[in-house]
């Protein structure tokens, strides 16, 4: 049989006190209603000492929070995001509240299934990298109240506000920096969700391309759950495209997958061909050779995410303002790779 978990009840019983006082005091609003710091004390200690944690759903009724935020990304494995998650982590804990993630895949099926248990948890708000098509979810979503802000995607229509880095310049800024180098036949492998030609990376890299007066190469691809289908991918790519001696590559795991093809294919880089890639990574330091990239500010992108939100939060709804866009800078670290 297992032993009971003690209750406000319990401890109002053990101490001869009020349950409205007890409850009070463990929500933290014994100085509100002017309850002796011996008796906040006596309480806490009690409670401590008999292993009482009180009912967030409960309390969530009572006080229309949870201190919880939702964050929604494609996959939390993934070196950017496991990083923006840790701080984000950090952040909201510092500010009192808790949070729960979760990985789509880029399914739109399990990302909607994710919509529907943050509203079940009530979180108090989400923070969201979501996968196309979940427009009319997350605006019903918003037109209900809850806060969102997202990140790393943005939607047609402006539902929130979304903190983005700007992708094409750091592309632009990528091709740019391998034409100067005298690299003449660039290629671009980039992650394409719906359409190659509204991906914001592919976008930078063609308008480079045609400043340049150069012939564009670029090779959209799904996304894809092994990573062991992406270096085939590359493979095949370095094979059938001898002329390239650049290659671009659209995130880092899909970099990490191109420098396992030109190992097995026995390329030398930059030699035989150089690399850059958009997102940096604990591995491109140690790479021999270190491998040039467009670094995304994680920090700032985290702290910009945190603040927007919780800034949001605290606004009462007839003080929101239209939803905006927060465009960040990248910055390009070159390596030996190029």
């Amino acid at each position: 049989m297992t032993d009971k978990k003690p209750s406000i009840n319990d401890l109002a019983k053990k101490l001869n006190v009020s349950k409205t006082t007890i409850s009070f005091i463990l929500n933290g609003k014994a100085k509100e209603k002017r309850i002796s710091d011996s008796l906040v004390e006596k309480v806490q200690k009690e409670a401590l000492k008999l292993g009482y944690q009180p009912n967030l759903f409960a309390k969530s009724l009572r006080t229309g929070r949870t201190n919880i935020i939702g964050l929604m990304v494609e996959d939390i494995s993934n070196p950017f995001y496991a990083s923006i998650a840790k701080l984000i982590e950090d952040k909201v804990y510092q500010n009192g509240y808790k949070i729960v993630y979760c990985s789509t895949e880029n399914d739109k099926t399990r990302a909607k299934d994710f919509l529907a248990m943050f509203n079940t948890l009530s979180v108090d708000g989400c923070i969201l990298a979501p996968p196309k098509g979940l427009e009319s979810e997350i605006k019903e979503m918003i037109e209900k109240g809850k806060n969102i802000v997202l990140f790393d995607r943005k939607f047609g229509s402006k539902l929130t506000d979304t903190v983005m880095v700007n992708n094409q310049q750091g592309m632009y800024s990528a091709v740019k920096h391998l034409i100067e180098r005298g690299y003449k036949n660039i290629g671009l492998v980039a992650l394409a969700l719906v359409k190659p030609e509204k991906e914001d990376r592919i976008i930078g890299y063609k308008q480079a391309i045609t400043d340049y007066g150069m012939i564009p190469y670029v090779y959209p691809l799904p996304f894809k759950t092994q990573h062991q289908e992406y270096v085939a991918d590359v493979k095949l790519i370095l094979s059938q495209n001898k002329q390239l001696d650049a290659l671009l590559f659209g995130t880092n795991y899909l970099a990490i997958a191109g420098l396992e093809a030109i190992n097995q294919l026995y390329l030398k880089i930059p030699t035989d061909i150089a690399v850059v890639c958009f997102d940096d990574h604990d591995l491109f330091r140690i790479y021999k050779p270190g491998i040039t990239v467009v670094a995304q500010p994680i920090e700032e992108i985290a702290q910009t995410v945190i603040d927007t939100l919780l800034q949001n939060m605290q606004k009462p709804a007839s003080e929101k303002k239209p939803a905006r866009t927060i465009s960040l800078s990248t910055t390009l670290i070159i390596r030996e790779s190029s």
